[in-house]
């Protein structure tokens, strides 16, 4: 029996059952970063492969329905509503005045996503690791595996158009980056103009983990080009950033994004609403007041506007200008600019699962041969800001054994594709994308540049 007072450790009590009670349930599993990418779905009726929107919501699920094509896509038509002036009084016909009937086509993509783990099933290996349940938690690690990669491919297909599975073949899809932008420090006129030349993408050397950290952007043409372009005419080369998520800019923003990008608001409220995913970084510095020109005031004075008859979209703290509900995304993604003008690199930064963070965290530096020009991305999301295309259902069950169970494996498959949901007038069949064709009215990047946060006195 132990002396009251006198330290012990549990084996010397005999306790080594109540060790192992312990260790089970206290077992780590890696804090992760929260999604946004889980709530407001939008509801649809397909009626003959036409999509009938019934409740808009950020994201467009839709499930092995529409027409199906070849190169793992299918196609799916959206109505266009009727434009045309009516006539007036008796004396004027109506032959002549219809609207022909038309629709905008979307082209959504499906690939193959897999996922396994393996781990020892019988042996010394096993047997002393038993008490931990490392075989019982392998199907939970899978399920939040793939958690945390489908917010990471919305996180891309906002930026980038479509999720990484997208550029994989068969499918072989180009990325191509969102054609709407809105700048704070420039000019409306000033934003990147769209261009449908896809950039040139470097892959670079693989991570550890297999993940393309250092993938970079570019192409004189092309739209990486003009966003490079509008970032440092922004926020300046100077040793402090310029392009700053300032009032007046998200006042510019609120009104450029509804009165002339038209996004379609969805509601909240009772208020047509865009729901602004805010980078933590750039939202730290808003919510700080001694920075000049934050909007830390306006966020204060209307905190508690929440309606208690519904749930909280996780992360929201506030709106601004009533447009804008704004929202943490504890993942959003970086960019950084390189090369020089005319040869500009834009490097994307990811959250990838557990936390493998290839996101640049570095302050903004203009030093000659070590400038990180870095910036922060958020999003105006609203309707239909992404589609997601489910061909093959997530299992979960699949196994394999070797060397006679010694070795085993779980795997997870699914058929997939996120991307923006973007709409062209041509036909259905044409894979080519014009300049004057493509509808998109669900996002819009808002990239901060790099600023502390508070000011060292």
């Amino acid at each position: 029996m132990a002396v009251v007072a006198t330290p012990s450790n549990l084996s010397a009590l005999s306790a080594t059952a109540l060790r192992r009670i312990a260790y089970d349930s206290k077992l780590r599993v890696e804090n992760v970063l929260p999604s946004v990418f889980t709530t407001l779905k939008s509801s649809v009726k397909i009626d003959n492969n036409e999509i009938n929107v019934l409740d808009k919501g950020v994201m467009l699920d839709i499930t092995n329905v529409g027409v199906q094509q070849s190169g793992q896509s299918v196609v799916l038509g959206m109505r266009i509503g009727p434009r045309k002036k009516p006539k007036y009084g008796p004396d004027q016909t109506l032959l002549g005045n219809e609207d022909e009937q038309t629709l905008k086509w979307a082209r959504l993509y499906y690939n193959e996503i897999k996922k396994a783990l393996k781990f020892w099933k019988i042996g010394y290996n096993y047997n002393d690791t038993e008490y931990l349940n490392f075989v019982e938690t392998n199907g939970p690690a899978l399920a939040l595996f793939n958690a945390e990669l489908f917010d990471t491919r919305c996180q891309q297909a906002l930026l980038l158009t479509r999720s990484e599975e997208l550029i994989n073949t068969p499918v072989s899809l180009s990325h191509y980056f969102n054609k709407n932008w809105i700048i704070p420090n420039l000019n409306a006129s000033a934003y990147p103009a769209w261009d449908v030349t896809a950039p040139t993408r470097t892959d670079g050397a693989a991570d550890s983990d297999e993940y393309y950290s250092s993938r970079t952007y570019s192409g004189g043409t092309s739209m990486a080009e003009n966003i490079a372009d509008a970032l440092i005419a922004a926020a300046g080369t100077g040793s402090t950033s310029k392009a700053l998520a300032k009032t007046d800019w998200i006042a510019q923003a609120a009104y450029w994004a509804l009165q002339q990008m038209r996004l379609e608001t969805i509601m909240i409220d009772g208020v047509p609403t865009i729901l602004f995913l805010i980078h933590p970084a750039t939202k730290a510095w808003m919510m700080n007041p001694n920075n000049s020109g934050s909007p830390a005031d306006n966020i204060a004075d209307i905190m508690e506007y929440k309606d208690p008859k519904r749930m909280t979209i996780p992360g929201e703290f506030g709106r601004l200008f009533d447009t804008f509900l704004c929202v943490t995304n504890h993942r959003a993604p970086t960019i950084v600019v390189g090369g020089s003008d005319g040869a500009y690199t834009i490097t994307p930064g990811y959250v990838w699962p557990t936390n493998n963070d290839d996101r640049n965290t570095a302050a903004w530096s203009n030093s000659s041969g070590a400038t990180n020009y870095a910036f922060d991305i958020n999003y105006f999301v609203c309707s239909m800001a992404l589609a997601k295309y489910t061909r093959d259902a997530l299992r979960t069950n699949l196994t394999e054994s070797t060397e006679y169970g010694f070795i085993q494996g779980l795997a997870s498959y699914w058929g997939e594709g996120i991307q923006i949901p973007f709409f062209d007038l041509d036909t259905p069949t044409d894979t080519t994308t014009s300049t004057d064709s493509q509808v998109q009215h669900g996002s819009c990047v808002f990239p901060t540049s790099r600023a502390p946060i508070g000011t060292v006195l």
